[in-house]
């Protein structure tokens, strides 16, 4: 992100997104035409990064989430962090298995910029939320990450320490994903 000296920035007007296009087109009409009335109806946070012209070259929005973990990803987590169960801020959830996490309802990198690593960097700012109380103490980061045939979003993830739940996303073209706060 230094390289682009990109500036991050809370909104919530999404007219300042009427020129923004990620190259995949689902994402960019949900941007242009229904963004706007997601975030009146649900509480999450709108921000932008920009560069030193005020172009917006991506956007993401984030809001406290609730991860619901079966016996199978817990067993996958105990593979990955033997001492997982033991985490202070794991004993209060562990036995339910719903945990709290901050979720990626969308993060979107103008279509020029994208490849240049945006998308880990925004994830990196993602986990320094994890301080704020918006998000009630999140464990982890979820998401569920966008897969059809004309565009997946799960490699990416994957790339950046994500892994599948078994649990299916509440979209039929996505997967829901997840990993521990950094």
């Amino acid at each position: 992100m230094a390289q682009l000296n990109l500036h991050l920035r809370l909104e919530q007007d999404t007219s300042i997104l009427a020129d923004f296009y990620s190259g995949v087109e689902a994402m960019d009409t949900f941007i242009h035409t229904r963004l706007s009335a997601f975030l009146r109806a649900y509480n999450c946070r709108f921000y932008v990064l920009r560069d030193e012209q005020d172009i917006v070259v991506a956007m993401f929005v984030v809001g406290a989430g609730q991860l619901f973990l079966d016996e199978d990803c817990k067993d996958d987590l105990h593979l990955k962090f033997p001492d997982i169960e033991g985490w202070p801020s794991m004993q209060d959830y562990w036995e339910a298995g719903v945990f709290p996490s901050i979720e990626i309802h969308y993060l979107a990198v103008r279509k020029e910029y994208r490849n240049q690593h945006i998308g880990e960097d925004i994830l990196s700012l993602i986990d320094t939320f994890k301080e704020d109380i918006f998000y009630h103490h999140p464990l982890f980061l979820s998401v569920d990450a966008y897969c059809t045939n004309e565009y997946s979003a799960v490699k990416f993830y994957e790339r950046c320490g994500f892994w599948a739940s078994e649990f299916r996303g509440q979209h039929i073209d996505s997967l829901r994903m997840y990993r521990t706060l950094s």
